[in-house]
């Protein structure tokens, strides 16, 4: 496959002469081949005729010294092959196949058995690697009395075949040379206006100018076709390109327009989700301070009240005593109820200690409640955040807890945050059943946007990886442009 490659790599020049060569070639091969073959047919032909005469003569001749038993008479006709310098080998056997008299070129040795020939050939040949056989029975009287068997090599074939193929070669050299002198005389009348053809077409492609023309010829021909199409092929893109040129100018001013207005328009929508994410933060922080300062007082006061009231109720009667401790076991509930849903909705751990009591505080509650066990994984680094960041992962924890305990129907869950000195690492991760979609905005919850958002603010990368294996919720988010938070100030709460 290389060579092909390669050939195609040539010039059209180079390719025409190497057709030309092949072509001559392939012609010459297949007449030398037809030659060779037809002269080994006829030379095979002649021989075993030629042998097959001589057989006869040495048959007729042999009769007389086959009916008198006479091997001396049959020698001496043998002896005559000494003209044929290419028999080296004759034998005459009697009517039982046996030897009867032979001849050796070069020195008497042992006679060979006689093939075997069917009764109803009075002839036979063949041909083994570098000799040729003839058999030929002798027949007197319509009976067979004897048989001759000759053999010759096939040097003649040889040299006769060595010098036709030097022949040959020396033929296809003359006529190569003659074809490589034409083809290169001649080559230029169509390799060079492609080459010139394609000089332009680099011309165009390097400078990418489409005012460039290509020569024309002047003929007839193909190639001068292909140059005037490419000539006219280049004034069109020439025109179309002034046009599209204007178009995407005009395009561009407008883009311009309109990315500047999205810009303007994206940058106020950030600043309105980072405003309203503030707001909503403080509200809660406000709800839960109503609820500490206002119900939460009360409800204290109450159940102080009941507390009072129980060590009287056994005066009242049982009635009135179990009225009075149910009540105050309902006050203290109630209590119970508004303390979690005020931390819930702002826990003071978070201003006060910091995001890692925050965490393990809402982390126990949240298995307590829902029976759900979580693995915290807090790294010894993690410390004292920004406040924003701070707010931001208790969020983000406390709304994929959330679902994970409504929708993912996982047995248990994970929590990792790690940090370095340039961000913050957060992974939340369960064995539920997962969801698709998790990339879509459109097709995700609001609490899920709420926690892209509110990553988004901060600069970090917000990722949902989820499959029928579980989901994990990931954020990076960077603290080197975060100014680090101030501790919010110790609350007063006494529930």
């Amino acid at each position: 496959m290389s060579g092909v490659f390669k050939f195609r790599d040539y010039s059209i020049a180079n390719k025409l002469t190497a057709m030309n060569l092949l072509v001559s070639a392939a012609a010459l091969l297949l007449a030398c081949a037809a030659f060779f073959t037809y002269d080994l047919y006829t030379f095979r032909v002649n021989i075993v005729r030629n042998l097959t005469i001589q057989s006869e003569i040495i048959g007729a001749n042999t009769v007389s010294a086959l009916m008198f038993n006479d091997p001396e008479s049959a020698e001496n006709t043998l002896a005559a092959l000494q003209a044929s310098p290419h028999i080296f080998y004759a034998e005459i056997y009697d009517a039982q196949g046996r030897p009867f008299a032979g001849y050796w070129r070069w020195h008497r040795r042992q006679a060979l058995p006689l093939p075997q020939v069917a009764e109803s050939q009075e002839r036979a040949h063949s041909f083994d690697s570098d000799q040729v056989s003839v058999i030929h029975s002798i027949v007197f009287q319509n009976k067979r009395i004897g048989t001759v068997f000759i053999r010759s090599d096939l040097k003649s074939m040889t040299t006769r075949l060595k010098s036709y193929a030097l022949i040959v070669l020396g033929v296809l050299l003359s006529s190569l040379l003659a074809a490589l002198f034409l083809s290169r005389k001649f080559h230029g009348i169509i390799a060079d206006p492609v080459m010139s053809l394609a000089e332009t077409a680099r011309v165009v492609s390097r400078e990418k100018s489409y005012s460039v023309r290509a020569a024309a010829t002047g003929n007839h021909d193909e190639v001068s076709t292909l140059i005037e199409a490419f000539n006219e092929m280049l004034s069109q893109i020439q025109q179309r390109d002034k046009a599209l040129q204007q178009a995407h100018d005009e395009l561009e001013g407008r883009v311009k327009e309109r990315t500047a207005e999205l810009g303007i328009a994206q940058e106020n929508l950030r600043a309105l989700s980072g405003r309203l994410l503030r707001m909503r933060d403080d509200e809660r922080r406000h709800i839960a301070r109503e609820l500490h300062d206002g119900s939460g007082q009360v409800l204290a006061a109450l159940t102080m009240n009941l507390s009072i009231m129980q060590g009287e109720a056994d005066k009242w009667g049982p009635k009135a005593s179990k009225m009075v401790n149910d009540s105050l076991e309902l006050a203290r509930t109630i209590l119970k109820d508004l303390r979690t849903m005020s931390y819930l909705l702002h826990p003071p751990l978070l201003d006060e200690i910091g995001l890692e009591s925050a965490l393990r505080w809402f982390v126990q509650g949240f298995s307590e409640r829902s029976s759900i066990p979580v693995d915290l994984q807090l790294t010894p680094e993690l410390g004292r955040l920004p406040r924003e960041l701070e707010i931001a992962i208790f969020r983000i924890v406390q709304e994929s807890l959330t679902n994970i305990h409504r929708h993912s129907g996982s047995t248990n869950a994970a929590i990792s945050i790690s940090r370095d000195s340039h961000e913050v690492r957060l992974e939340i991760s369960d064995k539920g059943t997962g969801f698709s979609d998790s990339s879509n905005p459109l097709k995700v919850g609001v609490g899920i946007q709420g926690m892209q958002e509110r990553v988004r603010q901060l600069g970090g990368e917000f990722e949902i990886r989820s499959d029928a294996q579980g989901t994990a919720v990931i954020a990076v988010i960077p603290t080197e442009k975060l100014d680090r938070g101030k501790a919010a100030p110790v609350s007063n709460h006494i529930f």
